[in-house]
């Protein structure tokens, strides 16, 4: 039953269930940061329940409601079309592609001037397989699975697109998929050229109805072929293991500007390199505050090489080169000292991989569809690099982006970059407005926890953050571990 619920009640209930504060974890390497204390000024380091973040939605909220009770209508959601990858292989194999009967004729959704002749059947070319394959030292053992999910997938972009029997306009249409829809991938063929868009792309794409498996050609410039980015992720988790197990490492801390504000960069806010001053730390090519700088930004993890009494030697695997970082802003306070969980963003594909590291070997435990930050007016992007997962809340409240007013609430949030947070789905407040003039009141209710977006997983529509459904986030929130866990953002 919907509550009605006051901001100053709000507030008191989150100071009173207050974030999840985990115990200091300190590092005991060759070259320990000695910064004691410093480190006791970071006590405040940790966001707190009356920390208020920007708006995590960068598209309006109600668009993403609308497209998801308009899929569940539809039956366009994952659950509906996506054959799960556990299923996807021996689908591939069998090569089952029963006959299947057309829909009613329809205006065609690609240009209707002139083309280049369709070619016969079967003189398709391949140009692609996709086949993505976890690679061989990484142990499949999944702990979360409550979403259909495939390895290889084409995500719909265009509007109620025609799906055809074969790569040509001329073919039978066998399906019509709705924007943000979701199908399995099997190739990139050369298909019938189409002059608007100067390509001859199709993607060879299959999906569940009911209790059998369908197969058909989307044009590629009406969608994006997606993979899970398997070797890169293996790639990035390796390498800031080996960063954490052979060196001291440490973590920039900024939060809110809480430890400093750094420099203006030739009198900008943002550095060349793009990172911004917000939220951020200088970091000197010399240990010397006038010498050449970059920006560094919150939750950044870094590796000690050397001190002074000022300055920290620090190297990061987010860019090349070595710098000095003003002592303030690094700390070891819950730094990682065994890397044994990490969570691997995807910010090309939407998507993201969960490991875990147990006896001696990677573990992925999850693969699921993410949504991270939009780069636009308002919105920021989701930044590339390795962070600390500094701190956990079960739950934080954000602004609205034009009225700078309290918005809604975002649950089960991991913060590791900033305000930057993996959470699960937003919730607006109902704003009830009561009387009028100096005896107006206004009451927050709160709708309640909710658990699917069918936007997650599509295009960037978050302020920095990285979405996920509510429980694939509280699946994270009560895994992690401050002090063992990090998260890595790839391209």
């Amino acid at each position: 039953m919907k509550k009605g619920i006051l901001l100053w009640f709000i507030m008191i209930a989150l100071i009173v269930s207050g974030c999840s504060q985990p115990q200091p974890v300190h590092v005991d390497n060759s070259l320990p940061v000695d910064n004691e204390k410093e480190n006791l000024a970071h006590d405040n380091e940790g966001s707190t329940p009356g920390d208020i973040e920007e708006d995590v939605n960068a598209s309006d909220l109600e668009e993403d409601e609308e497209l998801t009770e308009m899929a569940e209508e539809e039956h366009k959601t994952e659950e509906d079309t996506l054959v799960p990858q556990e299923e996807v292989e021996e689908e591939i194999q069998e090569g089952i592609e029963d006959p299947v009967e057309p829909q009613e004729p329809e205006e065609p959704q690609e240009p209707t001037q002139p083309q280049e002749p369709a070619k016969p059947q079967g003189e398709y070319p391949v140009v692609k397989e996709f086949n993505t394959q976890l690679p061989e030292d990484i142990n499949l053992d999944i702990k979360y699975d409550r979403y259909h999910t495939s390895y290889d997938y084409f995500l719909v972009l265009g509007a109620n697109i025609n799906v055809r029997e074969k790569p040509t306009t001329g073919s039978k249409v066998v399906r019509k998929a709705g924007v943000y829809e979701k199908l399995n991938l099997v190739q990139a063929v050369k298909g019938q050229h189409l002059n608007r868009y100067n390509s001859d792309t199709w993607y060879k794409v299959f999906w569940k109805n009911k209790d059998k498996v369908e197969y058909g050609y989307a044009f590629g410039a009406l969608g994006q072929p997606r993979s899970f980015q398997f070797d890169k992720m293996k790639e990035s988790i390796t390498a800031l293991k080996k960063e954490v197990d052979n060196n001291s490492t440490a973590y920039v801390s900024n939060y809110k500007n809480r430890n400093g504000i750094a420099p203006l960069y030739n009198g900008a806010v943002e550095d060349k390199y793009g990172i911004k001053r917000y939220q951020a730390a200088p970091a000197y090519t010399e240990a010397k505050t006038s010498s050449e700088f970059r920006y560094i930004s919150d939750g950044t993890l870094v590796t000690i090489l050397d001190k002074n009494d000022k300055f920290y030697k620090i190297r990061t695997l987010n860019f090349e080169g070595e710098y000095w970082v003003p002592r303030k802003f690094i700390t070891s306070w819950h730094s990682i000292k065994e890397l044994t969980k990490v969570v691997v963003v995807d910010r090309k594909n939407q998507n993201e991989g969960v490991f875990e590291y147990r006896d001696g070997k990677w573990n992925l435990i999850s693969y699921i569809f993410a949504t991270t930050g939009e780069k636009a007016e308002y919105k920021e992007e989701t930044s590339l690099g390795y962070y600390m997962a500094i701190q956990t809340r079960d739950r934080f409240l954000y602004l609205d982006d034009e009225t700078r007013e309290i918005s809604g609430y975002a649950p089960y949030a991991i913060r590791f970059n900033g305000g930057a947070y993996i959470h699960g789905v937003p919730v607006n407040f109902e704003i009830k407005v009561e009387g009028e003039g100096e005896e107006e009141k206004k009451e927050m209710i709160d709708p309640g926890i909710k658990e699917y977006l069918y936007t997650i997983g599509t295009v960037p529509r978050s302020h920095k953050c990285v979405r996920n459904y509510s429980s694939h986030a509280k699946f994270l929130y009560d895994w992690v571990e401050i002090g063992k866990s990090a998260v890595i953002v790839i391209e």
